[in-house]
Parts: C-alpha cells; sequence; structure tokens
C-alpha cells in the first residue's frame, strides 16, 4: 500500500507539473483520481498549484467537486484557478454536465419561498446560547493569527458577544477591541438583507449543485449600493470609520425545502478612500437540534477582508493586506424564555 501510494502522488505530480495548457477536464480528472486512491489533501493541492489552465474554470465544477470528496486545501487550489482563469475561453465541452435549469416560473416560486423564509426567519429562531470560535488568518500567507472563543447570546432577536478568551487564554476585553478583521450578524441580518423586499435584490438563475449531498439551486444577486444595508466598519470603540456598500453573490437554496443553506456575498461600489478595499463573506446554514427541536443555524463563516495597511514606498506603492476570519459555532443551547417555533427540518438531512 505504501509503494502505491507514493507512486500515486507522483504521477499526480508529474501530470500537473507538465500541464503549461490545461483543461478543465485534465483537473477534473486529476482531483477525480485522487478522491479515489485516497491522496492527502496537502498533495492533491499541490498538483493543482502546477497547473496552468488555458480554459476558465467555473464555480459549478468546483462544487461538485467538493460534493465528490474534494478536501480544504484542494478547494482553495481550484478556488484560486477560478479567479485567474476567468478571462479564459469556456470549455469547448463542459467537464461536468449541469442538469437543465427550472422553468422561469418554477424559478420565481422558489425564490419567493426562500424570501418568505429568510423573512421570518429571524422570528423563527429561538433564544439561546452557544460558544463562537474564530480563527483569524493571514490570508496573504495563510497563516493563522490568533483563535478566539465568545459567547454568543441571542434573546428577543438581537445578538450579544463576549469575547471570553484569546489564542486560549482568559481575558475580560470587548469583542471590539481586537481589532483586524471581526464579522457579527451571521445569526440573523446577513439573511435578512439578501431577501428584504427594501433592498431590491435582483435574482437570476444560475446553476444546479450538491451542498453536503443534497441538490440545491443556486441563483445570483445583487443589491445596489442606494438599497443596501451592508455596513463595512474599521476600528474599534475609539475611533470608528464606517461605510454603506452594495453587494452581489450568490444564495443556495435547498431543492426539497426551499430554506437557504449557504449565502455568499462580496461588497462593491466601496469608496476608494476607505481604508477597507474589498470584503466577501460565505455562510453555510444547516439544521441544528435545540431543546429536542430542529432549528436552521449558521454553521461555519469565512469572511475575508481586504484592507491598505499603509506601509508605502515610493517603489512597491503600498502593501495589501487581506484577513481571514473563519467561524464555527457550537454547544448551543436555549435560553429559559425560549421560543419553540421550529423550522422545518428535511427528511435525512446530512449535515
Amino acid at each position: 500500500m505504501r509503494v502505491r501510494f507514493w507512486v500515486a502522488v507522483l504521477a499526480i505530480c508529474a501530470f500537473a507539473a507538465a500541464q503549461t495548457g490545461g483543461s478543465v477536464n485534465d483537473v477534473v480528472s486529476l482531483v477525480r483520481s485522487a478522491i479515489q486512491t485516497g491522496q492527502p489533501d496537502n498533495e492533491v493541492a499541490k498538483a493543482l498549484h502546477r497547473i496552468k489552465l488555458a480554459e476558465s474554470l467555473d464555480q459549478y465544477t468546483i462544487e461538485e467537486l467538493q460534493a465528490e470528496g474534494a478536501g480544504p486545501k484542494a478547494l482553495a487550489e481550484l478556488e484560486r484557478l477560478r479567479k485567474i482563469s476567468a478571462g479564459l475561453p469556456h470549455p469547448a465541452t463542459a467537464a461536468l454536465q449541469p442538469r437543465p435549469a427550472p422553468l422561469p416560473d418554477e424559478q420565481k416560486r422558489i425564490v419567493d419561498l426562500a424570501r418568505e423564509s429568510a423573512v421570518n426567519y429571524i422570528k423563527s429562531l429561538p433564544d439561546f446560547i452557544c460558544m463562537e470560535m474564530v480563527r483569524r488568518y493571514d490570508d496573504t500567507r495563510g497563516k493563522l493569527l490568533d483563535t478566539l472563543t465568545l459567547k454568543l447570546s441571542y434573546f428577543e432577536q438581537k445578538e450579544k458577544y463576549q469575547l471570553l478568551t484569546i489564542n486560549g487564554r482568559a481575558t475580560f476585553l470587548p469583542y471590539e477591541s481586537v481589532g483586524g478583521a471581526i464579522t457579527e450578524g451571521e445569526f440573523g441580518s446577513l439573511l435578512a438583507e439578501v431577501f428584504d423586499p427594501r433592498s431590491a435584490a435582483d435574482f437570476q438563475w444560475d446553476h444546479w449543485t450538491t451542498l453536503r449531498t443534497r441538490p440545491a439551486q443556486v441563483y445570483s444577486f445583487r443589491v445596489a449600493v442606494a438599497r443596501s444595508h451592508y455596513r463595512i466598519v474599521v476600528g474599534g470603540r475609539g475611533t470608528r470609520d464606517e461605510t454603506v456598500a452594495g453587494q452581489h453573490g450568490f444564495v443556495y437554496v435547498d431543492a426539497e425545502t426551499s430554506q437557504t443553506v449557504r449565502v455568499a456575498t462580496e461588497a462593491d461600489s466601496i469608496p476608494r478612500d476607505f481604508p477597507v478595499l474589498g470584503s466577501s463573506t460565505t455562510l453555510d446554514y444547516g439544521f441544528v437540534e435545540i431543546g429536542g427541536r430542529q432549528f436552521l443555524l449558521p454553521l461555519h463563516a469565512d469572511a475575508r477582508a481586504a484592507s491598505s495597511c499603509c506601509r508605502c514606498t515610493p517603489t512597491r506603492g503600498c502593501t495589501l493586506c487581506r484577513w481571514r476570519p473563519a467561524t464555527t459555532w457550537s454547544s448551543i443551547r436555549t435560553r429559559s424564555s425560549a421560543r419553540t417555533r421550529a423550522l422545518r427540518s428535511p427528511k435525512n438531512n446530512d449535515e
């Protein structure tokens, strides 16, 4: 087994090293072969890093490979390839054939159902307390900067954050004082803002996908800055600078329940003189048992922010800093005054 393992790794690496004008089909074959032979995620990522595509890689292909078992490091490399290949020609033949799009009337019906669910989402949440883990990374190097542990209390449709530890050491500092990139509002505001009728979001069909083994419909959306409630805040308890940005992205709607199970949003129309140059968040939802009932709650959030760090030189210009806080939640329990109306959970739900 050990000999076969190393032979397979070397074969993948040799294949990738030779790809200076690789196709999307080559990428799919490489990843599928690695999954079938049980290659380590980091080796697959290294192989993908050597590929230079001659065609554009789309989001649908990445999501299908994720559903088939591609690991997080391989997915990060696939996302990198998607971005740098965006301006290249489309493959002559799709590597993975998507399902046909629903008819326009069906698309409208699904979006309306997803909107109804989202608008009622906050009202449906019980009062609860949970532990929140935030790992913040330097996104340019993938280096872990620090780990924050917080207690999140959700009471009467409002979130309250209490910072408990920084890198495992107890602290009494307020959450806002830690600096860098932090996120708030995942349990209510993000989903509500996208579907709020006042946001007048424009939804368009994009593609089918598979998310956590379940089929989902993906719709693109765009909210104009004049209608947006997407706030970006810089600074702590003292000096604060904030702006309202437009936003665009994708919503993933479960094919069975018509409930949103992922939101991927990116800020746009950010003022040029604002310290933050870019901001994006991907938030995954799933069904969690609280007090013996099933509720749709956030599972994981991955936020990314880019900012000019004011380290400027005449020859190199300004250094661009990128942060990535990755957030997970656990130990969710209800408060004594919790409401008990549960959202509908799918049958045989696989988280």
